[in-house]
């Protein structure tokens, strides 16, 4: 007998194990939209428990409008402003053909250089050098904004999950994490130490990525308004999107117009601006960013920052989001370590989660403080 249900439980582990490989399977490719909806319902989730207090518990109604509050302030104005830079970038590219096939761009590119240096350019009347690398540029601005184009699609699937998990996250969420503290078998405490590090980096990582984005966008608006380029709207709200990007960011933005500007003649306006760009706009990101993520969750601003680009690397975009994320649960677990297993540091975290009981608590009921 006893025999027959140890090989029960060993097919039934087994049957598990595949299930679970194959479930996982059907959900990786949609991990990162779940997971982004995820952070999105931890920021928001005061807004959840107020309508639904308003709603007299009206949780699907409440969960409906919480949804939709958030795709209202955050997921269509990026829905907006990536739509006007594309359609500036398609009316650049189209602007640029025109261009390259009406004017003799090696003359006008070596006349609008500062006379101390064009001394030292000579452009061949019979070569068409300049013309081919200006068109090989076009070309291949014109073959990433196809990509890009491309991948709307795949925006638009991972924006529509995304939505639908936040949804179910809003209805369901405390629920389900109820459920699964109750599968996986380790200690509350562990458990809630975890879920504290998700929400920190949550906090952390999506208001430190905004403010950054928002202050570089606002300086380089600022830039391109001196160095009066067209539309600078439009680029500085470019510039708040790319500026989630670590590698590259808003040079990405500021970089080509740059270029575009001493191509057009206006060498003073291109110098300024990628000047204004490399050294102000650029600085701000490697100073603000790390200090404000790395505020709120424990980690050195260093680990912060080859987290970011280590998730960058491994897991695309989503990685900025998901590479903080390990490593605070990380850092996590290495302070339980410390802590509960080689007796590093206990006594002063008891001292600092213990509350003082206060005069007369104890003749009112209240119950004596737990320690973690």
């Amino acid at each position: 007998m006893g025999d027959s249900r140890r090989w029960s439980n060993f097919v039934f582990a087994g049957l598990f194990a595949l299930a679970l490989i194959l479930f996982s399977r059907i959900l990786l490719p949609f991990l990162m939209p779940v997971l982004l909806g995820g952070f999105l319902v931890v920021l928001f989730l005061p807004v959840q428990d107020y309508l639904c207090q308003k709603l007299r518990g009206r949780k699907s109604l409440a969960a409906g409008l919480s949804t939709l509050t958030v795709f209202l302030l955050i997921l269509a104005p990026l829905a907006l402003v990536g739509w006007m830079v594309a359609r500036e970038l398609l009316q650049f590219v189209g602007q640029a053909q025109d261009l390259l096939e009406q004017v003799d761009l090696r003359h006008q590119f070596a006349s609008s250089l500062p006379r101390g240096v064009s001394r030292y350019i000579r452009l061949e009347p019979e070569s068409a050098e300049t013309e081919r690398a200006l068109m090989t540029a076009v070309t291949g601005g014109a073959a990433l904004l196809k990509d890009v184009v491309s991948a709307g699609a795949e925006l638009v699937i991972n924006m529509f999950l995304m939505i639908v998990a936040m949804y179910y996250f809003f209805l369901d969420g405390r629920r389900l994490v109820s459920e699964v503290m109750q599968l996986i078998p380790l200690d509350k405490r562990y458990f809630e130490a975890f879920a504290r590090e998700f929400t920190d980096v949550a906090y952390a990582i999506v208001y430190g990525n905004t403010v950054t984005a928002l202050i570089q966008g606002a300086v380089g608006f600022a830039g391109l308004l001196i160095a009066g380029v067209p539309h600078a709207g439009v680029w500085g709200a470019a510039m708040v999107l790319v500026a989630l990007v670590p590698v590259g960011g808003t040079a990405m933005v500021w970089g080509p117009i740059g270029v575009v500007l001493i191509a057009a003649n206006k060498v003073t306006e291109g110098v300024f601006l990628l000047s204004w760009g490399a050294f102000l706009v650029g600085s701000i990101d490697n100073f603000i960013r790390p200090k404000l993520c790395g505020a709120r969750m424990a980690l050195h601003p260093l680990l912060v920052f080859l987290s970011m680009f280590g998730g960058l690397a491994v897991f695309g975009m989503m990685g900025l989001l998901v590479g903080p994320l390990i490593a605070s649960i990380f850092m996590a677990m290495v302070r339980i370590y410390r802590r509960d297993f080689l007796g590093i540091g206990r006594a002063e975290h008891l001292a600092a989660t213990e509350a003082p009981v206060p005069v007369g608590a104890a003749s009112m009921g209240a119950p004596a403080p737990l320690n973690a």
